[in-house]
């Protein structure tokens, strides 16, 4: 399951972004080589304003 919030709303998003953004983060978490696998992944984005 992918699921997309900005500023608290939900995002409806499609099959292919919600498939890109999956790979592209999974993708980043393999690179890491974590101890043990991903079974849920949260990621959390705060822009400070000055990227206004």
């Amino acid at each position: 399951m992918v699921e997309l919030y900005v500023n608290g709303k939900k995002v409806r998003l499609k099959e292919f972004p919600k498939e890109a953004l999956k790979g592209v983060v999974l993708g980043f978490l393999e690179s890491l080589k974590l101890d043990e696998k991903p079974k849920e992944v949260k990621l959390v984005i705060k822009l400070d304003s000055e990227r206004e």
